[in-house]
């Protein structure tokens, strides 16, 4: 019976291990150490001397969108069948309350029976939870260019903070410290 049971664990154990694991992409880089990663975390925002990025917010009532642009290369190579599942994290997050506005919807539109424009100001969206909000997009794949995209969207109430964020493939991160101003 042990054998039996031995052969079924080295068979089915065994067989699960060829190809590139979609649900834990970190399993793959570990079982090939041989592969060099170069990942770039930041290329479009300005750099100070001290080699902190900066970023302007510009909204006091909202999000500050942003995006982040890096590129990643294995062995030298844009990685592109299968492409690769890249994640971000950062360190600042808000605090969204019960009863708070979420968005206010205006529609504008030109009445046909009268030829009037008319603006019509509906209802505003009001939060029903409170909820804890990330400012930066958790994942992404790689573009055909080897390109990675993620967005970042600070509140007006975290100027002067910096931001870290991490991107990671794998075993491989990066650091970035974003200035907020």
């Amino acid at each position: 019976m042990k054998r039996i049971l031995l052969g079924f664990v080295i068979v089915f154990g065994l067989s699960g291990c060829t190809g590139e694991n979609p649900y834990y992409p970190f399993m793959d880089s570990l079982l090939k150490p041989s592969e060099k990663v170069e990942l770039v975390a930041i290329t479009n925002l300005p750099k100070d001397k001290n080699g902190f990025y900066y970023f302007q917010l510009y909204n006091q009532i909202g999000q500050n969108l942003q995006t982040l642009t890096g590129s990643i290369r294995i062995n030298g190579k844009i990685p592109d069948n299968p492409r690769v599942k890249v994640d971000w994290e950062n360190n600042l997050y808000w605090h969204l309350k019960k009863g708070d506005v979420v968005a206010t919807i205006t529609k504008t539109y030109l009445n046909q029976f009268t030829g009037q424009f008319t603006i019509v100001q509906l209802p505003p969206l009001i939060n029903n939870i409170d909820a804890l909000v990330p400012t930066i997009n958790k994942t992404c794949y790689n573009s055909v260019d080897g390109s990675i995209n993620t967005v970042i969207a600070p509140i007006w109430e975290m100027r002067g903070d910096t931001m870290q964020v991490v991107v990671r493939y794998g075993t491989n991160s990066k650091i970035e410290r974003i200035i907020l101003k």
